[in-house]
C-alpha cells in the first residue's frame, strides 16, 4: 500500500456564497506524479493554494506527513510550487532569479543543467517583462525545482510551452519522481499527462469524482484512456445532480 504523504479529511472552502470545496475527502500518495483533474472552476487551483498555505479551511484538516499541514514551520516547510500565473521580481534578470534562489537553498549545482534543459542561456540577462509567455514559464519552473522539498505541485504547468517544451518538462517531473520525491499536477489537459502521471484524482464542483491510477479507473473488461474515464465520470456527477434537482 502507498503511504499517504497528504491526506485531505472533509475540507469545506467558501468565498462569500460560493463554496468551492464541499466536505471534501482523498489522500496523495507519495513518489507518484499525481494529476489533479477537473474542469474550470472545479476548485483545483484552491486545492493547491491549501497545500502551499495560502489558504485555510473553513473546516476539516490537511495533513502532510501525519502532521497538520498549518503546524509546519515556513522555513521547513517541504513543498515547492509551480503558480499558474508567473510570480517574479521585476526588476531581477532571469540569472539573478536563479542565483538567489540557488544561493537560499543551497542548490547552486543544480543551475547549469536547469539552464540547458530548459534552453534558458540566451535569456539569462533579459528582466522577465521581455520574456515570452513559455520562456517566463520556463524560468518559474527551473525557480521552483532549485528550492529543496518533498513535494512539487505545479498548477498548469505547460501553459504557454512548446511540444519540444513540454517533453523537457515532463522529463524533468519523471526525474524528480526518481529522486524519491511527490509531484502534483493540476490541469485539465489530459492528452499531455496521461503517459506522465501514475495516480490521478478527479474533482467536480469541489468534490472527489474518484482517485487511482488509470488501472484501477479502468472498467474491469477493458483498459480505458483518461478522456473516457473523465467523461464517465463527469456524466455520472451530472447525472446525480439532475436528480437531486429533481427530487428537491
Amino acid at each position: 500500500m502507498d503511504e499517504k504523504i497528504i491526506v485531505f479529511k472533509n475540507v469545506t472552502k467558501t468565498y462569500g456564497e460560493v463554496c468551492a470545496l464541499h466536505n471534501l475527502s482523498f489522500d496523495i500518495p507519495a513518489n507518484r506524479i499525481v494529476g489533479l483533474i477537473g474542469a474550470n472552476g472545479a476548485g483545483k487551483t484552491t486545492i493547491l493554494k491549501h497545500i502551499i498555505k495560502y489558504l485555510h479551511p473553513d473546516c476539516g484538516s490537511i495533513l502532510l506527513g501525519g502532521s497538520d499541514i498549518n503546524s509546519l514551520r515556513d522555513e521547513t516547510f517541504p513543498v515547492s510550487f509551480v503558480p499558474d500565473k508567473p510570480v517574479y521580481y521585476e526588476e531581477l534578470t532571469v540569472s539573478e532569479h536563479l542565483q538567489f534562489i540557488s544561493t537560499m537553498y543551497g542548490t547552486k549545482d543544480r543551475v547549469n543543467n536547469l539552464i540547458s534543459a530548459l534552453e534558458l542561456k540566451q535569456h539569462l540577462n533579459k528582466v522577465p517583462g521581455a520574456l515570452s509567455k513559455g520562456t517566463l514559464q520556463k524560468m518559474m519552473i527551473a525557480c521552483a525545482l532549485l528550492r529543496n522539498y518533498e513535494i512539487l505541485i505545479a498548477d498548469e504547468p505547460f501553459s504557454g510551452l512548446d511540444p519540444k517544451q513540454i517533453l523537457v518538462l515532463k522529463e524533468l517531473l519523471r526525474q524528480e519522481k526518481e529522486a524519491g520525491k511527490t509531484v502534483v499536477i493540476s490541469t485539465h489537459l489530459l492528452s499531455t499527462i496521461e503517459n506522465l502521471c501514475d495516480y490521478y484524482i478527479f474533482i467536480d464542483n469541489g468534490e472527489l469524482l474518484s482517485q487511482g491510477t488509470l488501472e484501477e479507473l479502468s472498467t474491469k473488461d477493458k483498459a480505458m484512456s483518461l478522456e473516457d474515464i473523465y467523461l464517465i465520470l463527469s456524466r455520472g456527477a451530472d447525472g446525480e445532480e439532475e436528480n437531486e434537482n429533481e427530487n428537491g
